[in-house]
């Protein structure tokens, strides 16, 4: 089964634009933010950054990378590690399913590796599968087989948990789960597997945590929160499709259904004492799940981060099942996951987007300051880093939105400190969407009194009056 997560991730790398991308990518945020760190700008004191830094310190290798090939290889590079980070968790999925039989983990690793919105995560930010890969390792650590392991293993398993938590808070979640099972079970571990998870946060953190520690707290954990209540939610629906193949309403309704049967089937009608690793997979699949709805805007890549949380107890119900029916048991699941792979392959086949680099690299000279929003622009376009003092650190003009949501003059302050600072704008849209709202009005005004439009569309580029073009 990590073969075949290497494999669809390969395909999906060698289609037109899959290796080097031209549409959206969170992934090139996050190298945009490892090269601004390399070159000695801070994330939540320079710039907004709304996650914790773990991914931006696992991207520096490749932001160094950059210096060498240019950001737009580095994040070839990037990608090219995908693969890799995909059949890792299939293989760790695996490793904890193992002691259930080999139909558990044919079910559980087979689930890991034809999902299709583990392969947008890779492609859209890696956060998710990341979290996804720490935790799992975690998890690996503190059981042995079913039950707890013991106290160094606890302490470790504790500090894959943390290092998960520094790239994605979410990973908070099954860790205090992993804490509720260990404080009723084993108290004395308990202790040992805490102190991990805090090294695991905090070895990372404590440099950017101890230069600003106030914006620290507000960009990784209070802007985040801001975001959960909102008005406009995604649909329920929306959010299952993802969850579930995203193959339409009904597709994903069945599809759930199904898991949702063989789990409850394989626990519910095969009478086996519960142990420690059964109740973490059930609080897990049940706790993660309760994330994905927990927020108001919710995006495609979210789901894969609940993914192996729902592989581990599919697998575990479908070893307890196959206990009394193996061959038929083994047959259904090799059936399922033979017609999902059929379904599945033709959407790694497709290209990945408009190629838009070739319009910024006529335009924004090599080394010039530029700003782009959205921000993978420059970065796709090998037109990230400047030459020029002074040029703006920005790298998300949307992240600067959201973490100035409440403090509108704020907002006007670091954005018309940014555009003093930038002598090229790109924008996929007209200046009023790329620079919306009341507050940025002040914005729009400078940018149309000192720079000037010569491209307009498919992206919009803006050359400050006097510097030249290409």
């Amino acid at each position: 089964m990590a073969l075949v997560a290497i494999g669809l991730q390969v395909l999906r790398l060698t289609r037109p634009g899959g290796l080097l991308p031209g549409n959206a990518s969170d992934t090139s945020l996050y190298l945009g933010s490892a090269i601004r760190l390399v070159h000695g700008a801070l994330p939540y004191r320079d710039f907004v950054l709304l996650q914790p830094p773990g991914v931006v310190l696992v991207m520096s290798p490749f932001a160094l990378l950059s210096d060498l090939v240019g950001s737009r290889w580095a994040l070839g590079a990037v990608n090219l590690c995908t693969p890799l980070l995909a059949a890792a968790n299939v293989a760790l999925v695996g490793h904890l399913l193992r002691h259930r039989g080999w139909q558990a983990v044919l079910a559980g690793c087979g689930l890991m590796a034809v999902t299709p919105i583990t392969y947008d995560a890779l492609a859209n930010g890696m956060l998710e599968p990341l979290m996804d890969l720490f935790c799992l390792l975690g998890l690996a650590l503190i059981f042995d087989g079913d039950q707890l392991a013991g106290r160094r293993r606890m302490l470790l398993g504790g500090v894959a948990f943390g290092v998960a938590g520094c790239v994605l808070v979410a990973a908070i979640v099954p860790a205090l789960v992993v804490a509720a099972l260990a404080a009723y079970r084993q108290v004395k571990r308990l202790s040992l597997y805490a102190i991990g998870v805090a090294a695991g946060f905090a070895v990372p953190s404590i440099a950017f945590f101890s230069i600003t520690p106030g914006i620290f707290v507000h960009d990784v954990v209070l802007a985040e929160l801001a975001r959960a209540p909102g008005t406009h939610r995604t649909l329920a629906i929306t959010r299952l499709q993802y969850m579930a193949f995203g193959d339409g309403p009904l597709a994903a309704i069945c599809a759930a259904a199904i898991l949702l049967a063989v789990i409850v089937a394989g626990f519910a009608l095969v009478r086996r004492r519960f142990t420690t690793f059964d109740v973490f997979a059930l609080a897990g699949m049940v706790t993660m799940a309760a994330v994905q709805f927990s927020i108001a805007t919710y995006y495609n890549h979210f789901a894969a981060m609940v993914v192996p949380f729902v592989a581990l107890p599919l697998g575990i119900a479908v070893g307890r099942l196959a206990v009394r029916r193996p061959r038929w048991v083994a047959a259904a699941v090799a059936a399922a996951l033979v017609l999902v792979l059929i379904s599945v392959v033709p959407r790694f086949a497709a290209d990945s987007g408009p190629q838009w680099q070739g319009e910024v690299d006529a335009v924004v000279p090599p080394g010039a300051c530029g700003l782009s929003s959205p921000y993978q622009l420059m970065v796709m376009s090998d037109r990230f880093t400047s030459d020029v003092p002074g040029c703006t650190p920005m790298v998300d003009p949307f992240a600067t939105v959201l973490a100035y949501r409440n403090d509108p003059r704020g907002l006007e302050r670091t954005f018309q400190a940014a555009l003093h600072h930038t002598d090229y704008l790109v924008a996929s849209t007209t200046l009023v969407h790329a620079l919306w709202g009341s507050s940025l009005a002040p914005v729009r005004s400078y940018v149309t009194d000192h720079f000037r439009l010569v491209r307009d569309g498919p992206i919009y580029v803006y050359v400050r009056d006097g510097f030249r073009v290409g």
